[in-house]
C-alpha cells in the first residue's frame, strides 16, 4: 500500500545521490576518449529500491516510485537509446525532498480518511451511555469524525460497512456481552467479530474495549498480542 513515509523515503534515498556513466570513444586508438556523465540527485534502480527492501515490501516500493512518476517528483534520466538509466528527481521532487512534505498532494496518498474512526459496538440501550462518551467527550473534541456499522442484512455488510471501515483510518471496537455461556462468561455478537475480522483484512490495528465478564476465549482472539481493556458501560 503506498504511504506518505514510503514516499518520503524513496526521495531521501534519491537526495543527494550521485550516479556516473562513463562513456569510450575510439577505444583502443589514438584518438581515444573518455567522457564522464554525473546526475546529482539520481540512483540506478537497484541501489535505490535494495536498501529500503530492508523496511518495505517490494511491491511497495515500486507502487511509491510510480506515485512519484505520476505526481511528476521522480523522472529519468537515460544515456543513448536503450542505454543506462537512473531515477532522478525533478525540481518538484527535490523542493518535496528537502521539505518532506508533499503540500496539497499529500491528499492524494490515502485511500482511507485519516481523521475518521470506525466505531463497531452493539446497538443496545446498555452500551449507549459508553457510546456518546466515547464519540462526543474523546473522539469529537479530537478532531475525528466517527461512523458504525449501521447497516441492513448481510448484502449491506459485504458493502457499505466494509467500505467504511476500509476507508477509516482507525477501528475502535467495544466488544460487551451478548451471549451467555454455560461456564457463565459471555461472548459478543457475531457482527462485531466480522467487523474486527474485516479491520484485520485491511492492515488496520484494531483497539478493543472489552467489557467485564467476556469469555476470555471471545475476547479478541486475533488480538492476542495487544493487551485489552475492560470496560463497564453503566459506569459513565
Amino acid at each position: 500500500m503506498i504511504s506518505e513515509e514510503i514516499c518520503l523515503a524513496v526521495l531521501g534515498s534519491l537526495h543527494g545521490g550521485v550516479s556516473t556513466y562513463t562513456t569510450r570513444h575510439n577505444a583502443g586508438q589514438s584518438t581515444e576518449s573518455v567522457q564522464e556523465h554525473k546526475v546529482t540527485h539520481a540512483l540506478r534502480e537497484a541501489p535505490l529500491i535494495r536498501p529500503l527492501l530492508a523496511r518495505y515490501d517490494l511491491a511497495d516500493v515500486t507502487a511509491a516510485i510510480r506515485w512519484l512518476a505520476l505526481g511528476e517528483y521522480v523522472g529519468q534520466t537515460r544515456w543513448g537509446v536503450g542505454g543506462l538509466w537512473v531515477y532522478t528527481l525533478t525540481p518538484k521532487g527535490l523542493s518535496a525532498a528537502s521539505k518532506k512534505s508533499f503540500g496539497d498532494d499529500r491528499r492524494f496518498l490515502y485511500q482511507d480518511l485519516p481523521y475518521q474512526v470506525f466505531l463497531a459496538h452493539q446497538f443496545r440501550d446498555e452500551d449507549a451511555d459508553l457510546e456518546v462518551h466515547l464519540v462526543t467527550r474523546v473522539l469529537q473534541p479530537a478532531g475525528y469524525a466517527v461512523v458504525d456499522g449501521r447497516a441492513d442484512g448481510m448484502e449491506q455488510f459485504r458493502t457499505s460497512i466494509l467500505a467504511k471501515i476500509r476507508a477509516s483510518r482507525f477501528f475502535l471496537c467495544l466488544l460487551t456481552r451478548r451471549a451467555r455461556l454455560d461456564a457463565g462468561t459471555f461472548a459478543s455478537s457475531v457482527w462485531l467479530y466480522q467487523e474486527i475480522g474485516a479491520a484485520v483484512a485491511f492492515d488496520r490495528k484494531p483497539l478493543i474495549l472489552v467489557e467485564d465478564g467476556m469469555d476470555e476465549h471471545y475476547a479478541g482472539e486475533l488480538q492476542r498480542r495487544v493487551r485489552v481493556h475492560s470496560v463497564r458501560p453503566s459506569s459513565f
